[in-house]
């Protein structure tokens, strides 16, 4: 008598696991939740494992009822037949399932492929086991259904169990300390154990059907595994995100700190500057002498230029922070470099007495990059150096060729630069912070040594956006170096045709269509054009400036200045209005912009409206008087 009440308990205790692995896979795909790849793989392999475990039930039990009931000789053959066909195959499975446990690190594709090696010879057996009916190789059924073991059922059947039960125990001792937690490598070897072990005492004692039982125990037991390193993942993922939101909120402190410094410190040196403007106005509003009048101004003049450089500044590192700085690469000669230095930098040398010493050594005539942002680095810590070396100090600009980047296959060429002084250097403490916006160290040369704090932050930032390095060496009293490695492309040399230079000659008798609608830069702009002989029209908004270009003769003005911000109808939208009417001059009239919009996206706008070029604001009259002569002489 074969006895199925522990192949039920077996089936329940399997379906009630199948029903709740199945649950958690669904809510697990609802709600895409980004998983733990060791925790997902065991999840998915031992719910493939219950699959096979419960259609390994299902054929145990109906060929226990054959064994008991059955009378027809073809259903009891073909269930012992299936019977046979399974025997091996749990093993088989929780092979590949110590396989996946072992090689949690592996990709899907090699753990399948892994997998399907190992279930070769079960293929192989379940092919041969399933002739049997016909050759009688395993079992064989006289015409009275008495049941008899074939030739092969004990060495290839029970065999093959063992097969499976023994490369599973080797796989789990050879890789034991790759099973985690350890609670699966017990979980792993209690399995085979007891397959090797109770398939002996199942042929021994036929009529018991002990194995299933055994098996939803340690099912069971599975199930506590993964239910455990569920929780495990739960809490790692609660601390991971815990400390996540610590560091958020300690960047969120952080911007706030670095927000408050920011207005405190734009407030004193927006302030400073404004101060002296206001101050000095005020007195020289009251002053009679001339020489003291120009002194005045001349003290506006460079406190306007600070203040003008500070919002230069603060709108390059605003477009480096958002990814909105772009450069512009053409061919730069080594002579046009060396004049824009020595033009810029050596009359503030000359100002404090400083040796300054100027080396091109790396052997480079013509390079091709941003010309604009390649100054602007040497620019700013030259004049850095400049500024915080005493008078009679030296200071030193090299270059020299360096060997290019293995990994190069542009052709690009490297040159390390260097710029030292001998002044009064950095401490340690303030060089790890010396890149950080608005950082400054007190000087002993006092506060007219004194920046904006944003000089170091932008060369750093345009280093890296040409894919450089910038190393510094300083130390209190002794000076500093900055080091500085490009790799850049060699270029053609320009011809050395002189460019043309436009005189503001040919300003005289032009006519101007100033499109403005602030009356301060209006009476700016309109005093700055008729000191040049301009004769000046003002259009207070875009609607006006269209109405005024419609109703003038064809061919009447020279140039257009356009505002672009501006009430009724902005300088756009004007622009276009112009552009598109039915007269010759329409489309040939040259339009400039005059417009504080520094951005290079509101640039490209205002371009793409139809304006010829864009001049920002604050206006600087010889620009602005050289532009408007080079569309005049077109």
């Amino acid at each position: 008598m074969w006895h199925v009440e522990t192949d039920f308990f077996a089936l329940a205790v399997f379906l009630i696991m199948f029903i709740k692995e199945f649950g958690m896979r669904r809510i697990r795909k609802q709600r895409q939740e980004t998983r733990d790849e060791a925790r997902d793989l065991q999840s998915e392999s031992f719910f493939f494992v219950l699959v096979f475990s419960i259609i390994s039930a299902l054929v145990d039990i109906a060929s226990s009822i054959a064994m008991n009931d059955v009378t027809n000789w073809w259903v009891y053959q073909i269930l012992m037949t299936i019977y046979v066909i399974t025997m091996p195959m749990l093993a088989a499975i929780w092979v590949g399932y110590a396989y996946v446990l072992i090689h949690q690190d592996y990709s899907l594709r090699k753990l399948l492929r892994g997998i399907g090696i190992m279930m070769i010879p079960y293929a192989i057996y379940a092919i041969v086991a399933l002739s049997n009916p016909f050759t009688g190789l395993f079992f064989e059924l006289s015409e009275s259904i008495e049941y008899e073991r074939g030739i092969l059922f004990m060495p290839v059947g029970v065999g093959s169990i063992m097969l499976y039960s023994g490369i599973g125990l080797l796989l789990v001792l050879f890789y034991w300390k790759k099973i985690t937690p350890r609670f699966n490598a017990l979980l792993l070897t209690t399995f085979f154990g007891l397959t090797a072990i109770l398939t002996w005492v199942q042929l021994a004692h036929p009529g018991w059907l002990i194995i299933d039982a055994s098996y939803a125990v340690v099912y069971v037991w599975c199930d506590i595994s993964i239910e455990d390193q569920r929780l495990r993942t739960l809490y790692r993922k609660i601390r991971e995100k815990n400390d996540e939101l610590a560091i958020v909120a300690k960047k969120a402190e952080a911007a706030a700190e670095a927000k408050s410094e920011f207005l405190s410190r734009m407030s004193h040196d927006i302030r400073t500057p404004t101060n002296v403007i206001i101050g000095v106005t005020h007195l020289a509003k009251k002053e009679n002498d001339l020489e003291t009048i120009r002194e005045y101004l001349n003290k506006i003049d460079i406190s306007s230029n600070f203040l003008l450089g500070l919002i230069n500044d603060i709108l390059d590192l605003s477009k480096i922070e958002n990814g909105e700085m772009t450069l512009h690469e053409a061919p730069f000669t080594c002579e046009e470099f060396k004049d824009s230095i020595l033009t810029v930098i050596k009359p503030l040398m000359d100002e404090k007495d400083i040796n300054f010493i100027f080396q091109m050594n790396c052997g480079v005539k013509c390079i091709k990059v941003d010309r604009l942002r390649f100054s602007q680095i040497f620019f700013n810590l030259l004049s850095n150096a400049a500024k915080f070396t005493p008078a009679g100090g030296t200071i030193e600009f090299v270059s020299e060729r360096i060997k290019p980047k293995e990994t190069d296959e542009d052709g690009k060429v490297g040159i390390r630069m260097y710029v030292r002084d001998n002044g009064i250097g950095m401490s340690e403490e303030f060089q790890t912070h010396m890149y950080d916006a608005f950082s400054q160290e007190a000087s002993e040369l006092g506060d007219h040594a004194r920046g904006t704090g944003l000089g170091l932050p932008i060369v750093k930032s345009l280093v890296e956006a040409m894919d450089g390095t910038i190393e510094v060496k300083s130390a209190l009293g002794k000076g500093t170096e900055f080091k500085i490695e490009l790799y850049v492309e060699l270029a053609e040399a320009p011809s050395k045709k002189r460019e043309d230079i436009y005189e503001t000659d040919a300003l005289r008798g032009a006519h101007i269509l100033l499109v403005e609608d602030n009356e301060l830069n209006i009476y700016v702009a309109k005093t700055i054009l008729e000191e040049n002989s301009c004769l000046v029209y003002v259009a207070n908004n875009g609607q006006e400036a269209v109405a005024k270009f419609a109703e003038s003769r064809e061919g009447f003005y020279d140039v257009i200045l356009m505002d672009v911000n501006m009430p009724v109808m902005n300088g756009m939208e004007a622009t276009k209005h112009i552009r598109a009417m039915a007269r010759k001059d329409a489309a040939t009239v040259p339009i400039i912009a005059m417009t504080a919009d520094a951005f290079d996206k509101e640039k490209e706008l205002i371009l793409n409206s139809g304006m010829d070029c864009h001049l920002p604001k604050p206006i600087n009259p010889p620009v602005m008087c050289q532009t408007i002569a080079k569309y005049i002489k077109k």
